[in-house]
């Protein structure tokens, strides 16, 4: 079992918390607030009520140990950077760090940090990019050139099946998960003729999406 250290219990941080959760992870969080700890307290193995830029705090627990730790801080950058700072000094494995400026990213990553998230913006261009694709329903960033998409299965495609379309080849993208219903189909997808209000995961380049996109919708 992976075991996971969360600092911050806030909106971020619960997130994370609760999706640890959700996959079995043993998960220690600490936040100086007791209440933002009771309110996940059901999630996570063990709370700790503290300010982690105490050394005496950080003392306590054995960052080496953890597979990752993640600093999930609000709006004090002061505080992410001094915690990152401390925490890769006991040789943190990995650390991935909330940030709410690009600047403050930079510092985060000049100490340490592994990962930089930004949640504001990641998630404004999320729902940007599902507003500029019609029948997209997530959207999920691989690399900078690749993503994977989840759509609705265009009208022009029902009755037909990956193979008679020879889909990979067409369109150059991959088709990993066929949804119906809200269920994945498991068995012999590739040969299963698509059906109205199915939903499929496509996996490749953007430019191959946005082909794809504009030739159904």
């Amino acid at each position: 079992m992976k075991q996971f250290l969360v600092i911050g219990a806030g909106r971020f941080g619960s997130g994370i918390i609760k999706e640890l959760n959700a996959n079995k992870a043993d998960i220690v969080v600490c936040d100086q607030d007791e209440k933002s700890l009771d309110e996940i307290d059901q999630y996570a193995t063990h709370c700790v009520i503290g300010d982690l830029r105490d050394n005496d705090v950080l003392d306590q627990l054995d960052i080496d140990e953890f597979d990752g730790v993640f600093i999930a801080i609000g709006t004090d950058a002061y505080s992410a950077i001094l915690i990152t700072k401390k925490v890769k000094e006991r040789n943190a494995k990995k650390i991935i760090a909330k940030a709410i400026t690009r600047e403050v990213g930079e510092i985060l990553i000049s100490l340490g940090a592994d990962r930089v998230i930004y949640p504001e913006e990641e998630a404004g261009m999320k729902i940007a990019r599902q507003e500029l694709m019609t029948g997209v329903v997530e959207y999920f960033v691989i690399t900078q050139n690749v993503s994977a998409v989840e759509m609705e299965v265009p009208e022009q495609l029902w009755g037909k099946t990956l193979v008679e379309l020879d889909f990979s080849k067409k369109y150059s993208l991959n088709v990993s998960l066929i949804l119906r219903n809200g269920e994945p189909l498991t068995a012999h997808f590739a040969e299963t003729p698509f059906e109205r209000g199915d939903y499929i995961l496509i996996v490749g380049e953007n430019i191959k999406i946005e082909k794809f996109k504009k030739k159904f919708y």
